[in-house]
């Protein structure tokens, strides 16, 4: 073997080496990618985990009864509290927005995001949240949530506690 021919088998071997770097670089991404998503669907759920449990607190849970029932009388507490609550809802779902634009969120989270959005958009409480909020929306939110707005009409909850006897009622029926 001249060393022309093992210049060329070295030539080889380097080939096949660069060859498998690139692969396991590629499975690397790959790897990367999906972490990445699910630390993004983790941090999505742990928000809305948390807003979910702020509505259980005693003090919000008045909060929104009234709100749902359009009570006319709350203070100015519980419209702030309200408020509070409402934007920290929009902000959760802006971050959405903005991930699912980047692609690092999933199709099937998104448009949990958006269902929800859209129930919410019904209440016209929540409406006029999103007419105070607004101003502070960035990357197309704003208009996203305006679309939305135009898409649902308004109209109000039915009363949680009645509808929860009535399901209560209908699954204790089956015991």
């Amino acid at each position: 073997m001249t060393l022309i021919d093992l210049a060329s088998v070295g030539s080889l071997v380097s080939s096949l080496a660069v060859l498998a770097s690139l692969g396991l670089v590629g499975l690397q991404v790959q790897q990367s990618n999906r972490n990445q998503r699910a630390l993004m669907q983790q941090g999505r759920s742990a928000r809305t985990v948390d807003i979910l449990l702020r509505m259980s607190e005693p003090q919000m849970a008045g909060v929104l009864g009234r709100i749902y029932r359009c009570d006319q009388t709350i203070d100015e507490a519980e419209i702030i509290s309200f408020y509070g609550f409402a934007s920290a809802t929009f902000w959760n779902s802006e971050d959405s927005f903005l991930q699912y634009k980047a692609g690092t969120l999933g199709e099937a989270s998104w448009a949990t995001d958006v269902a929800t959005l859209r129930g919410l958009l019904r209440h016209p409480a929540y409406r006029a949240a999103w007419s105070m909020a607004r101003y502070a929306a960035t990357g197309g939110y704003a208009e996203f949530v305006d679309s939305l707005i135009s898409e649902v009409k308004p109209q109000l909850r039915e009363d949680i506690a009645n509808r929860w006897r009535a399901l209560l009622a209908t699954e204790m029926a089956q015991v």
